[in-house]
């Protein structure tokens, strides 16, 4: 505790400092020696441990007379805690359409400060980042209820703040949809012959960021192909047996497994096939089968959009079957030989590109010897920027380029 006192035409003072239990505090001036003009200071310090609104009030009594009040006066102090430290607390990935508690730590706590959120979506798939504000409010707690309805990136900032100071912090987390209705399914065959090729599918219903793994046991994954909520993949079994497929759908938040099982059968002809592939599409691909054992052989040609029956033909112990694809892409052929006695099938990929049918070519600089010469290539629709130096190197590079177009 401190005091002072100070008067005009004051002589002699003695301030003296009696307690008076808890917080209270009694300030007596002796002697006092002062005209009607004094002015009397008294100043005293405190220091609060707590918050609150705390009531100080001051009482002046005459001298031998404390039982009688000449004057009193009373006023309130609002005592805060100064807030230093903070951080949000909050899972980084969320599920979209679920409840999501959003917590401040905070030191020194305090209970008088107000709570100032925002929530902004990001999106960072155009340039730079873009940002929309979808949640402004104000709380006395400090916790936020969201239930974010779509996926993607979210800020979460908040400022906490009373009458003497503030302080922030922000954290992005994302919001996904959880893997659901998790599907797996290999072709619409029962059994596979050794070494032959077939095609697994496992398909999500809901789910975003999906990410599949794959655990086959002794097969070999030779080709995959995804999608938005989908993955497929090429297999080969090179014996007899009954294998497990299982599939594993994941993301950030969720994980979702399927299995089967696959019967390999031995390939009792031995039968093999053989694609001239790649092929442009709208032109001519053949596949070759061959069975090295059986007789009275018919071969199944399966080429998804057409079907050929063939017998094979003793002598060369193989036959060929022709397709057009008139589109680009990847395709599986499928080959099935049997007799009255047995059946084996195995299945070749095609891959089909697109076929340019025209290229046109123009200048876009003017043709200087030694500088740079620009051209551009058009065909169906795209373009490809040419930089050559020279009107010979051009003509030599753009000869190797043809070539290689048509070849």
């Amino acid at each position: 505790m401190h005091a002072a006192g100070m008067a005009s035409a004051v002589n002699n003072i003695e301030v003296d400092y009696a307690s008076c239990g808890g917080s209270d505090k009694i300030v007596r001036i002796f002697h006092g020696n002062y005209s009607s003009t004094c002015e009397l200071h008294i100043e005293i310090s405190h220091i609060y441990m707590i918050e609150g609104d705390f009531n100080v009030s001051v009482t002046t009594v005459p001298t031998g007379s404390e039982e009688i009040t000449a004057a009193k006066n009373w006023t309130i102090v609002n005592v805060r805690s100064f807030v230093e430290d903070m951080s949000l607390l909050v899972e980084s990935v969320v599920a979209v359409r679920s409840n999501v508690t959003v917590s401040v730590s905070l030191s020194p706590h305090s209970q008088f400060v107000k709570y100032h959120w925002t929530v902004s979506s990001f999106d960072f798939l155009h340039s730079g980042a873009n940002s929309t504000l979808i949640l402004p409010v104000v709380t006395d707690i400090p916790q936020l209820q969201l239930a974010l309805s779509d996926a993607g990136d979210y800020l979460i900032e908040v400022t906490v703040a009373n009458e003497i100071s503030a302080a922030n912090d922000s954290i992005m987390i994302e919001a996904v949809v959880p893997i659901s209705g998790l599907a797996l399914s290999c072709d619409n065959d029962k059994y596979f012959s050794a070494n032959a090729t077939f095609e697994c599918v496992a398909t999500v219903e809901e789910g975003t960021d999906v990410r599949f793994s794959w655990n086959v046991g002794d097969g070999m994954l030779t080709h995959i192909a995804t999608t938005n909520s989908s993955l497929a993949v090429t297999l080969t079994y090179p014996a007899a047996g009954c294998y497990n497929i299982r599939v594993t759908a994941s993301n950030h938040f969720s994980a979702k497994s399927a299995w089967t099982i696959a019967n390999i059968i031995e390939n009792i002809f031995r039968l093999s096939v053989l694609a001239t592939e790649p092929v442009l599409a709208g032109q001519l691909v053949s596949v070759t089968a061959c069975c090295a054992l059986g007789s009275n052989l018919t071969l199944e040609f399966d080429f998804g959009s057409g079907y050929h029956q063939l017998v094979l033909d003793p002598q060369s112990r193989a036959v060929t079957a022709s397709h057009v694809y008139s589109l680009p892409g990847v395709y599986i052929a499928t080959v099935s030989a049997q007799n009255n006695v047995s059946m084996a099938m195995t299945r070749v990929t095609v891959r089909v590109l697109e076929n340019v049918a025209d290229v046109a070519l123009k200048t876009i600089t003017s043709l200087i010897a030694g500088r740079h010469s620009v051209f551009i290539a058009t065909f169906n629709g795209n373009f490809l920027h040419l930089i050559f130096i020279g009107f010979k190197m051009f003509c030599l590079l753009f000869f190797s380029a043809f070539m290689l177009l048509f070849e």
